[in-house]
């Protein structure tokens, strides 16, 4: 039943938001580097997928010193996306992940290996157990990251 659903939720989505995602895409090939970013994330039974987002940092940000972790006000954000992050239409693109089973609708974020590594062995057994999602209660609890990050130090320890 979960996978119907995600599989309806996501057709419908794309169907009402593609007018949208389009003019995105041509404004970020425009105005910016790159219009989609792509990461390797952990999923479900610990598979490694590819996790689409519209771009909305410099193309070389995860390699600059600053740190792995999004602040407040942070120079790596591109201009033209401040409102795409803080809307979350960043992740529209995700919407495919959905409909090809890597994630879910609902279910805890995919973490990034680095991330996933962090944890105890048999935490990251109980996290593989299920199917990562677009949102859930920490992109809920924590959706306003930059803000929570502000004043500290950017580090995968604090996060």
């Amino acid at each position: 039943m979960e996978r119907f659903f995600d599989i309806l939720f996501s057709g419908l989505a794309l169907l009402v938001f593609l007018p949208l995602l389009v003019p995105i895409a041509i404004v970020l090939k425009c105005s910016e580097e790159e219009v989609f970013f792509s990461q390797e994330r952990i999923g479900k039974d610990g598979k490694v997928f590819k996790l689409f987002e519209f771009a909305t940092m410099l193309k070389d940000s995860p390699n600059l010193d600053i740190g792995s972790v999004i602040i407040k006000d942070d120079s790596r954000v591109l201009s033209v996306s401040k409102f795409l992050r803080k809307s979350k239409i960043n992740e529209l693109p995700q919407l495919p992940n959905i409909v090809f089973g890597n994630i879910s609708v609902i279910g805890p974020r995919p973490l990034r290996a680095k991330a996933f590594s962090s944890y105890l062995n048999k935490i990251q057994d109980f996290i593989v157990l299920v199917r990562p999602g677009l949102s859930g209660v920490g992109s809920i609890v924590f959706r306003g990251e930059e803000d929570i990050m502000h004043g500290a130090k950017a580090s995968i320890d604090y996060y």
